[in-house]
Protein backbone atom coordinates (compact mmCIF):
# COMPACT_ATOMS: atom_id res chain seq x y z
CA UNK A 1 0.00 0.00 0.00
CA UNK A 2 2.94 2.42 1.23
CA UNK A 3 5.25 1.33 -2.03
CA UNK A 4 3.55 3.73 -4.45
CA UNK A 5 3.86 6.76 -2.31
CA UNK A 6 7.75 6.18 -1.74
CA UNK A 7 8.40 4.92 -5.67
CA UNK A 8 6.50 8.48 -6.36
CA UNK A 9 8.72 10.62 -4.17
CA UNK A 10 11.84 8.82 -5.15
CA UNK A 11 11.25 9.61 -8.93
CA UNK A 12 10.17 12.76 -8.52
CA UNK A 13 12.64 15.35 -10.16
CA UNK A 14 11.46 18.31 -8.19
CA UNK A 15 10.61 16.37 -4.52
CA UNK A 16 14.77 14.65 -4.82
CA UNK A 17 16.19 18.57 -5.61
CA UNK A 18 14.29 19.69 -2.86
CA UNK A 19 15.58 17.15 -0.16
CA UNK A 20 19.40 17.42 -2.06
CA UNK A 21 19.11 21.14 -1.22
CA UNK A 22 17.64 20.66 2.47
CA UNK A 23 20.25 17.57 3.51
CA UNK A 24 23.14 20.68 2.27
CA UNK A 25 21.53 23.03 4.32
CA UNK A 26 21.30 20.87 7.04
CA UNK A 27 24.85 20.05 7.36
CA UNK A 28 26.14 23.66 6.84
CA UNK A 29 23.69 25.35 9.04
CA UNK A 30 25.72 22.87 11.56
CA UNK A 31 28.70 23.16 10.42
CA UNK A 32 28.80 26.50 10.80
CA UNK A 33 27.11 26.42 13.65
CA UNK A 34 29.79 24.21 15.47
CA UNK A 35 32.18 26.49 13.91
CA UNK A 36 30.79 29.75 15.24
CA UNK A 37 30.29 28.49 18.79
CA UNK A 38 33.81 26.84 19.53
CA UNK A 39 35.59 29.86 18.40
CA UNK A 40 33.44 32.04 20.63
CA UNK A 41 34.34 29.83 23.90
CA UNK A 42 31.69 31.38 26.41
CA UNK A 43 31.52 28.12 28.25
CA UNK A 44 33.21 24.93 29.58
CA UNK A 45 31.37 23.12 26.93
CA UNK A 46 31.55 25.56 23.69
CA UNK A 47 28.76 23.72 21.91
CA UNK A 48 26.37 23.88 24.71
CA UNK A 49 23.85 25.75 22.28
CA UNK A 50 24.19 23.95 19.31
CA UNK A 51 20.88 22.56 20.57
CA UNK A 52 18.56 25.25 20.00
CA UNK A 53 20.44 25.76 16.82
CA UNK A 54 19.42 21.96 15.49
CA UNK A 55 15.80 22.28 17.14
CA UNK A 56 14.68 25.68 15.64
CA UNK A 57 16.38 23.72 12.41
CA UNK A 58 14.36 20.77 12.62
CA UNK A 59 11.13 22.89 13.28
CA UNK A 60 12.06 24.57 10.11
CA UNK A 61 12.54 21.81 8.03
CA UNK A 62 9.42 19.91 9.38
CA UNK A 63 7.17 22.77 8.06
CA UNK A 64 8.87 22.72 4.63
CA UNK A 65 9.06 18.79 4.21
CA UNK A 66 5.81 17.67 5.68
CA UNK A 67 3.63 20.49 6.14
CA UNK A 68 4.26 22.24 2.89
CA UNK A 69 3.46 18.91 1.14
CA UNK A 70 0.26 17.75 2.70
CA UNK A 71 -1.12 21.03 3.03
CA UNK A 72 -0.73 21.50 -1.12
CA UNK A 73 -1.80 18.33 -1.86
CA UNK A 74 -5.77 18.78 -1.57
CA UNK A 75 -5.45 21.64 -3.94
CA UNK A 76 -4.78 19.33 -6.60
CA UNK A 77 -7.99 18.55 -8.32
CA UNK A 78 -6.45 14.87 -9.66
CA UNK A 79 -6.86 13.89 -5.87
CA UNK A 80 -10.42 13.55 -6.38
CA UNK A 81 -9.80 10.04 -8.78
CA UNK A 82 -7.75 8.97 -5.78
CA UNK A 83 -10.09 9.85 -3.44
CA UNK A 84 -12.99 7.62 -4.93
CA UNK A 85 -10.13 4.66 -5.77
CA UNK A 86 -10.12 1.50 -3.05
CA UNK A 87 -6.65 3.89 -1.66
CA UNK A 88 -9.43 5.47 1.09
CA UNK A 89 -8.63 9.20 1.85
CA UNK A 90 -6.90 8.27 5.28
CA UNK A 91 -4.67 5.56 3.53
CA UNK A 92 -3.86 8.71 1.40
CA UNK A 93 -2.95 10.89 3.86
CA UNK A 94 -1.20 8.13 5.91
CA UNK A 95 0.98 6.89 3.03
CA UNK A 96 2.24 10.64 1.90
CA UNK A 97 2.56 11.76 5.44
CA UNK A 98 4.73 8.87 6.34
CA UNK A 99 7.00 9.84 2.89
CA UNK A 100 7.42 13.10 3.97
CA UNK A 101 8.48 12.08 7.79
CA UNK A 102 10.74 9.58 6.01
CA UNK A 103 12.68 12.63 4.47
CA UNK A 104 12.75 14.91 7.52
CA UNK A 105 14.60 11.93 9.12
CA UNK A 106 16.68 11.25 6.17
CA UNK A 107 17.65 15.04 6.43
CA UNK A 108 17.92 15.17 10.66
CA UNK A 109 20.20 11.60 9.75
CA UNK A 110 22.39 13.93 7.75
CA UNK A 111 23.41 16.09 10.51
CA UNK A 112 25.30 12.83 12.31
CA UNK A 113 28.58 13.36 10.65
CA UNK A 114 28.97 16.63 12.32
CA UNK A 115 27.85 16.14 15.84
CA UNK A 116 29.90 12.32 15.82
CA UNK A 117 32.55 14.53 14.87
CA UNK A 118 32.05 16.83 18.07
CA UNK A 119 32.04 13.97 20.12
CA UNK A 120 34.87 11.96 18.84
CA UNK A 121 36.91 15.33 19.88
CA UNK A 122 35.00 15.46 23.22
CA UNK A 123 33.25 19.15 22.42
CA UNK A 124 29.96 17.02 22.52
CA UNK A 125 29.52 13.71 24.87
CA UNK A 126 28.59 10.41 23.33
CA UNK A 127 25.12 10.46 24.94
CA UNK A 128 24.50 14.35 23.56
CA UNK A 129 23.95 12.69 20.02
CA UNK A 130 20.98 10.81 20.49
CA UNK A 131 18.79 13.90 21.66
CA UNK A 132 20.38 16.26 19.43
CA UNK A 133 18.83 13.71 16.66
CA UNK A 134 15.47 12.52 18.25
CA UNK A 135 14.15 16.07 19.40
CA UNK A 136 14.95 18.02 16.02
CA UNK A 137 12.60 15.16 14.07
CA UNK A 138 9.93 14.97 16.62
CA UNK A 139 9.02 18.42 17.49
CA UNK A 140 10.15 19.23 13.62
CA UNK A 141 7.17 16.03 12.63
CA UNK A 142 4.78 17.83 15.39
CA UNK A 143 5.28 20.82 13.53
CA UNK A 144 4.48 19.71 9.92
CA UNK A 145 1.51 17.90 11.09
CA UNK A 146 0.43 20.63 12.92
CA UNK A 147 0.30 22.99 9.80
CA UNK A 148 -1.06 20.47 8.31
CA UNK A 149 -4.02 20.24 10.65
CA UNK A 150 -4.59 23.70 10.93
CA UNK A 151 -5.03 24.23 7.47
CA UNK A 152 -7.96 21.00 7.49
CA UNK A 153 -9.75 22.37 9.52
CA UNK A 154 -12.97 24.57 9.27
CA UNK A 155 -13.29 28.12 8.82
CA UNK A 156 -15.11 28.24 12.28
CA UNK A 157 -12.41 26.43 13.73
CA UNK A 158 -9.77 27.90 12.55
CA UNK A 159 -11.34 31.06 14.11
CA UNK A 160 -11.54 29.89 17.36
CA UNK A 161 -7.78 28.74 17.43
CA UNK A 162 -6.83 32.18 16.44
CA UNK A 163 -8.75 33.61 19.45
CA UNK A 164 -7.21 30.72 21.64
CA UNK A 165 -3.52 31.70 20.54
CA UNK A 166 -4.44 35.57 20.78
CA UNK A 167 -5.32 34.81 24.41
CA UNK A 168 -2.35 32.59 24.93
CA UNK A 169 0.16 35.34 23.62
CA UNK A 170 -1.63 37.90 25.74
CA UNK A 171 -1.53 35.60 29.18
CA UNK A 172 2.40 35.28 28.27
CA UNK A 173 2.43 39.09 27.73
CA UNK A 174 1.10 39.83 30.87
CA UNK A 175 2.23 37.37 33.15
CA UNK A 176 6.18 38.00 31.94
CA UNK A 177 6.42 41.48 30.88
CA UNK A 178 3.55 43.48 33.01
CA UNK A 179 3.78 41.09 35.92
CA UNK A 180 7.44 40.15 35.91
CA UNK A 181 8.45 40.43 39.88
CA UNK A 182 5.12 40.94 41.65
CA UNK A 183 3.76 37.80 39.95
CA UNK A 184 4.26 36.70 43.28
CA UNK A 185 2.51 39.51 45.02
CA UNK A 186 -0.53 39.13 42.02
CA UNK A 187 -0.97 35.48 42.90
CA UNK A 188 -1.66 35.93 47.14
CA UNK A 189 -4.67 37.77 45.75
CA UNK A 190 -6.30 34.53 44.66
CA UNK A 191 -6.55 31.70 47.07
CA UNK A 192 -3.81 29.25 47.85
CA UNK A 193 -4.93 26.09 45.23
CA UNK A 194 -5.23 28.54 42.49
CA UNK A 195 -2.30 30.35 42.98
CA UNK A 196 -0.25 26.95 43.39
CA UNK A 197 -1.65 25.48 40.38
CA UNK A 198 -0.62 28.57 38.40
CA UNK A 199 2.66 28.44 39.92
CA UNK A 200 2.94 25.13 39.36
CA UNK A 201 1.80 25.79 35.62
CA UNK A 202 4.34 28.55 34.60
CA UNK A 203 7.21 26.42 35.96
CA UNK A 204 6.19 23.35 34.25
CA UNK A 205 6.43 25.72 30.70
CA UNK A 206 9.55 27.25 31.27
CA UNK A 207 11.30 23.67 32.21
CA UNK A 208 9.85 21.31 30.63
CA UNK A 209 9.41 23.09 27.05
CA UNK A 210 11.94 21.14 24.62
CA UNK A 211 14.01 24.25 24.28
CA UNK A 212 14.95 23.65 28.01
CA UNK A 213 15.23 20.17 28.49
CA UNK A 214 17.47 20.02 25.34
CA UNK A 215 19.23 22.69 27.16
CA UNK A 216 19.75 20.92 30.84
CA UNK A 217 20.61 17.70 28.99
CA UNK A 218 23.66 19.50 27.05
CA UNK A 219 24.56 21.12 30.08
CA UNK A 220 24.80 18.30 31.99
CA UNK A 221 25.36 19.81 35.37
CA UNK A 222 23.49 17.22 38.13
CA UNK A 223 22.98 14.52 35.39
CA UNK A 224 21.50 14.05 32.22
CA UNK A 225 17.34 14.22 32.78
CA UNK A 226 16.05 11.30 31.69
CA UNK A 227 12.94 11.40 33.00
CA UNK A 228 12.67 15.35 31.40
CA UNK A 229 13.65 13.65 28.22
CA UNK A 230 11.42 10.27 28.14
CA UNK A 231 7.95 11.96 29.29
CA UNK A 232 8.61 14.74 26.70
CA UNK A 233 9.36 12.43 24.20
CA UNK A 234 6.28 10.42 25.13
CA UNK A 235 3.89 12.97 25.36
CA UNK A 236 5.50 14.85 21.76
CA UNK A 237 4.99 11.07 20.08
CA UNK A 238 1.56 11.13 21.13
CA UNK A 239 0.65 14.55 19.86
CA UNK A 240 2.25 13.70 16.47
CA UNK A 241 -0.17 10.73 16.60
CA UNK A 242 -3.14 12.44 17.70
CA UNK A 243 -2.13 15.45 15.14
CA UNK A 244 -1.80 12.49 12.03
CA UNK A 245 -5.31 10.97 12.76
CA UNK A 246 -7.24 14.29 12.65
CA UNK A 247 -5.39 15.42 9.38
CA UNK A 248 -6.17 11.90 8.49
CA UNK A 249 -10.10 12.22 9.00
CA UNK A 250 -10.08 15.83 7.91
CA UNK A 251 -8.47 15.26 4.37
CA UNK A 252 -11.48 14.21 2.62
CA UNK A 253 -13.64 17.09 3.98
CA UNK A 254 -11.43 19.86 3.25
CA UNK A 255 -11.01 18.89 -0.17
CA UNK A 256 -15.20 19.24 -0.40
CA UNK A 257 -15.17 22.21 0.89
CA UNK A 258 -11.95 23.32 -0.38
CA UNK A 259 -13.48 22.44 -4.51
CA UNK A 260 -17.27 21.89 -3.85
CA UNK A 261 -18.57 24.78 -1.64
CA UNK A 262 -18.59 28.60 -2.94
CA UNK A 263 -16.02 30.75 -1.64
CA UNK A 264 -17.55 33.65 1.01
CA UNK A 265 -16.18 36.85 0.53
CA UNK A 266 -16.32 38.31 4.39
CA UNK A 267 -15.86 42.27 2.91
CA UNK A 268 -18.17 44.57 3.06
CA UNK A 269 -21.61 45.39 4.04
CA UNK A 270 -23.00 41.61 2.82
CA UNK A 271 -21.86 38.33 2.63
CA UNK A 272 -21.18 36.90 -0.77
CA UNK A 273 -19.91 34.26 -3.07
CA UNK A 274 -16.78 35.22 -4.44
CA UNK A 275 -17.33 35.48 -8.62
CA UNK A 276 -21.02 37.11 -7.87
CA UNK A 277 -22.14 40.26 -9.35
CA UNK A 278 -21.54 43.00 -6.29
CA UNK A 279 -24.91 44.82 -5.29
CA UNK A 280 -25.43 48.13 -7.19
CA UNK A 281 -25.40 50.88 -4.74
CA UNK A 282 -28.55 51.75 -4.67
CA UNK A 283 -29.06 47.92 -3.18
CA UNK A 284 -27.11 48.00 -0.68
CA UNK A 285 -28.19 51.55 0.66
CA UNK A 286 -31.56 50.07 0.64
Amino acid sequence: MLYPFFALAAQSPGRQRVLRNMVVAHVLLLTAASWGLLESRAAPKPLIHLGHIALVAGIVEGAALVGWRLVQLPKSQALEFMLVSPIRPRRVLLGEALVGLGRLGFVTLAGLPVLAWSAAVGYLDLADVPPLLLMPFTWGAITGLGLTVWAYESLGVRRWGERAMIALILVYLVVGVLAGENLKNWLQLISDDAARWATNGFLAFHRFNPFAVLLNWLENADGYPWKALIWLETGACMVAGLLLARGMGRLQGHFQELHYQPAVSLSGNRRRAVGERPLAWWAVKR
